[in-house]
């Protein structure tokens, strides 16, 4: 692969519903492959680009269930699957993940997450790299610890938003990106959840402000239609602005 790659896995916001899967992407070049969200049926639809075996790492933006809750399916599948790797996988997330992970597979036995998982927290350890990605987390604004993630590989970069409020770490973790994908959860400019997520409005303003060459829209609201978001966040961004759609693959 000669030129880095973006696969939406699922955009589904809060559950995930009939052929599309909560948050989750698939970003790759060359022989590296970095999986971005684990949201709900993220799992099955990643096996349908990447190996298990041959995943370079996975990055989870906030320990909301819609963004990875299918972590402990890709415990199973290391754990007790006949999934084999050389080296443990790299899963970086918010401070606790492992915690929480572990509680919810745990019974009568604790579960160690280290024994399949090289365990790695945003605000602990610096992941700078992933193969030949150069990666950087930002802090952004929601409810619970969330953070952006930043891709510059091939010449090309990449910024997803995770859940967040329009805020100032997003513009500036995007500034002169090629492709910002940012999440749209607010519907109504005056609902309090625009403190902890996108409008349309605001990815199109993000956009503008940070210089992002092209802006996809991924998370939406329930009741917000493809179309409405197209349509809103264009007046304030003027480049291309696409949908997150299950399947879709586009270069950076």
């Amino acid at each position: 692969m000669n030129e880095p790659l973006l696969t939406v896995l699922g955009s589904a916001a809060p559950f995930p519903i009939p052929g599309n899967p909560c948050s989750g992407y698939l970003v790759r070049y060359g022989k590296t492959s970095l999986w971005v969200d684990a949201g709900t049926g993220t799992l099955s639809e990643l096996q349908r680009h990447v190996s298990l075996r041959d995943l370079s790492a996975l990055w989870i933006s906030h320990v909301h269930a819609d963004h990875f809750a299918d972590l402990p399916a890709l415990y199973y599948a290391y754990a007790f699957g006949d999934v084999s790797r050389e080296t443990k996988l790299p899963v970086i997330g918010p401070r606790g993940w492992a915690q929480r992970v572990s509680a919810f597979v745990t019974n009568d036995v604790a579960h160690d997450m280290g024994t399949v998982f090289h365990v790695l927290e945003h605000d602990v350890d610096e992941l700078a790299n992933v193969g030949e990605m150069r990666i950087r987390g930002q802090l952004v604004a929601h409810s619970a610890p969330s953070y952006a993630l930043r891709v510059d590989v091939g010449g090309r970069s990449f910024v997803y938003s995770g859940d967040t409020g329009p805020c100032e770490a997003l513009t500036e973790l995007a500034t002169g990106v090629d492709l910002l994908l940012c999440e749209v959860g607010c519907q109504d400019p005056l609902d309090v959840r625009r403190k902890v997520h996108c409008t349309p409005e605001d990815a199109g303003k993000t956009a503008a402000d940070a210089g992002a060459r092209n802006l996809m829209l991924t998370h939406l609201a329930p009741g917000l239609t493809g179309d409405d978001a197209l349509h809103r966040a264009a007046t304030d961004y003027d480049g291309p602005i696409s949908l997150a759609t299950t399947g879709l693959s586009v270069t950076i």
